[in-house]
């Protein structure tokens, strides 16, 4: 039998269906977004040379002994640095008496250990001489970049669609994570100025998927569409132990080049597979685009709305908008609280020791994944047999990712030094949050799926605002007074409280119905333009 290219084409339509595909690099676009994230928390250690001492507190030390412990979930800044300090420095051990007790404090051997030159040299692996401060500069300066880009993500997707929008930055951000070692030889001052940009191009990541989402998925497959945008979550699990091994193993340098040239090899993929609708894919079959289309009819337009037809008055007027960036919000609250302060929590105020190795961190995020597709495949299940309304659906899911994790948030301040309960409730309570998916991470395509990517952009804007507010209420609750349990206590009560505070918030004034707004509003001149067509 001999087989002709369209007897190929529709072959391979039917093996792979083409929203299939658009979830798939909705995933990976989300996965190596993380990467790009997380390379400069996992490598700001390496990269600096380490303090020479190192103090070790916290109020699980029983009988002038400290109790040596492992944490299962920690952040890759703790891995690396205690490596460093192990390994490279050759710390030791001594016991300082002070008053009744006893403290711990690690000191350097006396050797002379090389920085690197003031030129530029690369891949020698010397870490910098820069002090702790321009540590935390660099760390913190993705979020300085990762703001506007959220909000300026939905109306880049709008403007050239998702698929130009996510193309260039990606590009950007590649380009930028490879000469990383280049910029920080110059000086580290521009190394921050390239983590803003690279912050920013993570910002357009999600609204422009979101707004990708709404034109490929039909809505009883739309909770699982979602579901592929914790692609940053798994891309959580894969860089860890990743760029932590290869600092390890070979340089911190080439922990840069590397996932750079895998970004740049997915990207050519991007470019190939990627489309914004299915009017604009050339492969899609005519069986599948008819079922798109028409089971997003009356619903989604498939021309790209201009930014002179989004309704931003209706929009920023509207009360089950405003209801669903009170409850994002109240996600990335938890979210943030997680990976900035809970580690914190565990080293400082109980003084577990961390453990060293990469796979084990991802453990919580694992759980986040697996509830997130159980989530949402009971979703899309209960949307296609219609059991309840899209609205009280999307009210009860919230118990699960609003209410649940900040019950299971306090019982970690009070699981104290039972370790292995403290682990459980944290594993519980950002996995139930996987629930998200078919919470406030999917409301927004229900009430707008025309805006969806721009609804997103503004939601998330308002909720990274927690990333900014944890570290400071961290510092004055606890911090400052040398982070006692019972000042800890009082964090969690903080988190969980804005969790559960969101939720009834979206209760009371959230919905899953289409707003009147969605419909986009033909101008007159481009009604006459069709009129002479005609």
């Amino acid at each position: 039998m001999i087989y002709d290219d369209k007897t190929i084409r529709l072959n391979f339509k039917r093996w792979i269906p083409a929203r299939i595909l658009i979830c798939l690099m909705m995933f990976t676009c989300c996965w190596t977004s993380y990467m790009c994230r997380l390379q400069m928390p996992i490598l700001a250690v390496p990269m600096i040379k380490a303090l020479p001492t190192e103090d070790v507190t916290g109020a699980c030390f029983r009988d002038n002994e400290r109790q040596r412990r492992s944490l299962l979930m920690f952040e890759p800044i703790d891995f690396i640095e205690e490596y460093i300090l192990n390994q490279k420095l050759n710390f030791h051990e001594i016991k300082e008496i002070e008053g009744e007790g006893e403290r711990i404090v690690r000191e350097a051997d006396e050797t002379e250990h090389p920085v690197r030159p003031s030129t530029i040299s690369l891949f020698n692996g010397l870490p910098f001489d820069w002090s702790p401060q321009v540590r935390g500069q660099l760390i913190a300066s993705y979020g300085y970049g990762y703001l506007p880009g959220c909000f300026l993500g939905g109306v880049m997707a709008l403007k050239w669609g998702p698929r130009k929008a996510i193309l260039w930055t990606s590009v950007v951000a590649a380009i930028i994570c490879l000469i990383t070692p280049i910029l920080a030889d110059i000086h580290w001052g521009l190394l921050v100025f390239g983590r803003i940009i690279v912050g920013f191009t993570g910002g357009v990541t999600f609204p422009a998927c979101h707004t990708l989402l709404a034109k490929w998925a039909p809505p009883n497959e739309r909770a699982r569409f979602v579901w592929s945008l914790l692609g940053g979550t798994f891309g959580t699990i894969f860089t860890y132990p990743m760029v932590a091994a290869i600092a390890q193993h070979i340089n911190w340098e080439s922990a840069w080049y590397i996932p750079s040239v895998l970004m740049l090899l997915w990207i050519v993929f991007w470019t190939l597979l990627a489309f914004d609708s299915p009017m604009e894919h050339p492969g899609i079959s005519e069986e599948e685009k008819e079922y798109i289309l028409s089971s997003q009819a009356g619903i989604v337009r498939m021309k790209k709305p201009t930014l002179r037809q989004t309704p931003i008055k209706a929009i920023l007027t509207s009360i089950p908008f405003h209801s669903l960036i009170i409850c994002h919000f109240g996600n990335l609250f938890l979210i943030f609280f997680y990976q900035n302060s809970l580690m914190l929590y565990m080293s400082k105020a109980l003084g577990f020791e961390l453990t060293k190795g990469g796979g084990a961190a991802g453990l919580p995020w694992a759980g986040r994944m697996i509830f997130g597709f159980f989530f949402c495949w009971a979703g899309d299940n209960i949307k296609k047999k219609q059991l309840i309304s899209i609205t009280k659906l999307r009210k009860i899911a919230t118990i699960f990712s609003h209410f649940l994790p900040g019950i299971f948030l306090i019982l970690v301040g009070y699981a104290e030094c039972d370790l292995f309960l403290a682990n459980v409730f944290l594993f519980f309570a950002l996995g139930f949050n996987g629930a998200a998916s078919i919470s406030n991470l999917s409301n927004n395509q229900d009430i707008s799926p025309n805006f969806a990517g721009f609804l997103y952009g503004i939601m998330n804007t308002f909720g990274s605002i927690a990333s900014i507010i944890i570290p400071i209420m961290v510092e004055e609750i606890a911090g400052k007074h040398g982070n006692p349990i019972y000042k800890w206590r009082i964090l969690f009560l903080i988190a969980a409280g804005v969790c559960i505070v969101s939720m009834i918030i979206f209760i009371i004034g959230g919905s899953g119905e289409i707003q009147k707004w969605n419909e986009i509003e033909e101008r007159p001149d481009t009604e006459q333009g069709k009129a002479r067509e005609t």
